[in-house]
């Protein structure tokens, strides 16, 4: 009814809006305002009375229900802007929106461009010289725009005012709001600009002459050939010495090759003291900002030099040896120690060095690997490979064939040693290597204390920088059972071998078989129930080929076995790959966590509240560990669901490029990362990858 009564007063007084002038008996602005479900939209004037030759600001301003939203001349992933069709009197002429710096809005996996609560959108409009004083001037406007929530309205109404001409202008009450709203207007960058390709889908918006505090974010113009980048990915920071730069994602739908122009806003800064620059600018062939602040150490104040990396990184590695995830890998380090200790001398140090070999080769491995994938563009890090639900499934099965040989049900050559890994040889030398080899493997899940620091400074690092640290890394994690066994005083120190050691190679097996199911459970996690299927085929094949081993003596025998095996571990990998994978960090099984973005984090620090953020994946054994102990004490959780603090999970067990992104941003390539943003402080602080709830509480407050 509301709407119809609209419409019918706008179908009486069309007549004297068309009018360019008509008699004035109105001294004061006369404005009407129009409404959807959500919007309700008003024309505003800062002048009272306009006069011939007059040029000044009119606006539209919308007044918007909580939680929805309108959208910026840029939509972002969806959306459309607010549109203005103008019905005017001859001679006056009125110029485009003057668009407010926007918000970015996250919606699920998109991200939108626009205006909460409320917003003024400034238009100037001139009047000619030929207005008699005396007259009206009456100005109307259909506008249209979309309203969005949870869903989306299109919304759409009709808005006039009326002006005297008088021979002196008079400014109006709603002059204030304007003029606020052109002051907030970005102002043209007092520097330069320009935009270079980073490879691989990634750009850098360079920008020199301009003083920046480590906090910015660039807000495109729509381009007509495609959008310039991906809104949803994040825009990394990095400080250079002439200037800084902007790492973004070029969108999927931007034409190659692109060559520009390019326009948009860059925002420095944020809150109250945030500053906007218009900008505009090309793509040019130029060499990318190189970041010269480099990672910060576990407080995130301090630099961190190649030196300090390569400390951290043996460090690490040592620690790395007492974590949960490198157990099972210890009880047949154990094994063949033990057996070891008694007998030669020199056999056992062959062994440790060939132990230490197959640590170093694994590591300096992940570490060309690393570099490969990132050389082509993908954002990968530390235990990216069990990102893989092949990987995981084929490890699955790897730890139920040791735990089968541990239990006595095969042997292959006649070494603990080789016992551990399947893989040993008359002399057990390869057995002692790939020991080394699943060692390191069975260790991706974990980040000790000093690694993220570490490897976060790898990943910044030539080549050679990353390969020295990885090898420190290996170094830390091989040397105390290398120390072992080049030690004689210590090896006699260990208990003498005899038949206890059947007792505790068998119960060893348990272990092995707790590993499997848990890597059973993240391929669960990764891909749903064609993860469990997967891993349980395997399993099958692999209890197949053992029986067959152990039954069917002789090389055709163990022939059919391994074929077995290996068609088995192909049809379960050829299997979980194919499958879809379940969608990434959509929820938090992490006491009411909610869903990690970079837009989130910035909404929240504009209502000025407390963000913990939360980089973990299933597969992360820290992670769990500090889950299920500290996140799980009530006095943290609390603290993390109070009014003042949000906890967001960014969950990485699937590959995820946006937080792998944002895990480099700090300086780290892996999980776990703790974040805690302060209202009013521009970078976050960062907590050890050991927690305490004392630290958890003592960073929120």
């Amino acid at each position: 009814m509301k709407r119809a009564l609209l419409a019918l007063w706008l179908l009486l007084s069309s007549v004297g809006f068309a009018q360019a002038q008509v008699p004035a008996g109105i001294s004061t602005p006369i404005s009407i305002s129009a409404s959807s479900q959500n919007v309700e939209i008003t024309l505003i004037s800062e002048r009272a009375a306009v006069q011939p030759g007059d040029v000044f600001h009119v606006a539209i301003r919308q007044k918007i229900a909580p939680d929805w939203h309108t959208y910026w001349r840029n939509p972002g992933d969806s959306g459309e802007p607010t549109y203005l069709t103008w019905t005017l009197p001859e001679g006056v002429k009125a110029g485009e929106i003057k668009w407010p710096v926007p918000t970015a809005i996250p919606f699920g996996p998109l991200v939108n461009y626009g205006f909460s609560k409320s917003v003024v959108l400034p238009v100037e409009v001139q009047v000619p010289a030929s207005a008699k004083p005396g007259t009206t001037l009456s100005l109307k406007v259909d506008a249209t725009w979309l309203e969005c929530a949870d869903v989306c309205i299109p919304g759409e109404g009709s808005v006039a005012i009326n002006l005297p001409v008088e021979a002196a202008k008079r400014d109006n009450g709603d002059a204030a709001a304007i003029q606020a709203a052109l002051a907030s207007l970005p102002k043209p960058l007092p520097g330069k600009a320009h935009l270079t390709n980073l490879g691989a889908g990634g750009l850098q918006l360079v920008v020199t002459g301009v003083p920046a505090d480590g906090k910015a974010y660039f807000f495109p113009y729509e381009l007509k050939l495609g959008a310039l980048v991906d809104f949803a990915a994040p825009q990394e920071f990095v400080r250079g010495k002439d200037g800084f730069g902007l790492n973004l994602t070029k969108s999927k739908s931007l034409p190659d090759p692109f060559v520009g122009p390019f326009s948009g806003v860059l925002v420095l800064g944020e809150g109250r003291n945030a500053k906007a620059y218009s900008l505009g600018a090309e793509l040019i062939a130029a060499e990318p900002i190189m970041d010269t602040s480099g990672p910060k150490a576990a407080g995130g104040t301090t630099d961190v030099g190649l030196l300090q990396a390569l400390l951290f990184a043996f460090l690490g590695g040592l620690i790395l040896n007492l974590m949960p995830c490198v157990f099972p890998i210890l009880s047949m380090k154990a094994l063949g120690l033990l057996e070891a200790s008694h007998g030669d001398k020199a056999e056992a140090r062959t062994h440790g060095l060939w132990y230490g070999f197959g640590v170093l080769a694994s590591f300096l491995g992940l570490a060309g690997l690393l570099i490969g994938l990132k050389a082509a563009g993908m954002a990968v890090g530390w235990g990216f490979q069990l990102q893989s639900p092949a990987i995981i499934v084929g490890l699955a099965v790897l730890m139920v064939l040791i735990g089968f040989n541990l239990l006595g049900f095969y042997e292959i050559g006649t070494s603990l040693q080789g016992a551990g890994t399947g893989l040993a040889s008359k002399s057990g030398h390869a057995g002692s290597f790939f020991t080394g080899v699943l060692a390191v493997v069975v260790a991706a899940p974990c980040t000790a204390p000093f690694m993220g620091v570490a490897l976060g400074f790898a990943a910044t690092q030539p080549a050679i920088g990353a390969l020295s640290v990885f090898a420190a890394l290996g170094l830390g994690f091989a040397v105390p059972f290398v120390a072992l066994t080049l030690m004689p005083g210590l090896m006699r120190a260990l208990p003498r071998p005899g038949a206890w050691m059947s007792r505790l190679r068998e119960a060893l097996s348990f272990p092995m078989f707790a590993t499997a199911i848990w890597l059973i459970w993240v391929s669960s996690a990764q891909v749903g129930q064609a993860g469990v299927l997967a891993a349980l085929g395997g399993v099958l094949a692999a209890g197949m080929a053992v029986w067959i081993w152990r039954t069917w003596s002789g090389h055709k025998g163990r022939a059919i076995a391994l074929m077995i095996l290996v068609a088995g571990l192909v049809g379960a990998g050829t299997y979980v790959t194919q499958a879809p994978a379940k969608a990434t960090n959509v929820a938090s099984a992490s006491f009411g966590g909610e869903p990690w973005t970079p837009a989130r984090v910035e909404a929240l620090q504009q209502e000025g509240k407390t963000v913990f953020v939360n980089f973990t994946a299933d597969w992360c054994v820290t992670c769990k560990v500090n889950e299920v102990t500290v996140f799980a004490d009530p006095a943290v959780r609390e603290a993390l669901n109070g009014d003042k603090a949000v906890y967001l999970v960014a969950d990485w067990t699937s590959r995820d490029d946006v937080i792998a992104q944002a895990l480099a941003s700090h300086g780290r390539v892996g999980v776990p990362l703790y974040l805690v943003y302060k209202p009013g402080v521009a970078e976050p602080q960062i907590l050890p990858q050991l927690l305490s709830a004392e630290m958890i509480k003592a960073a929120l407050n």
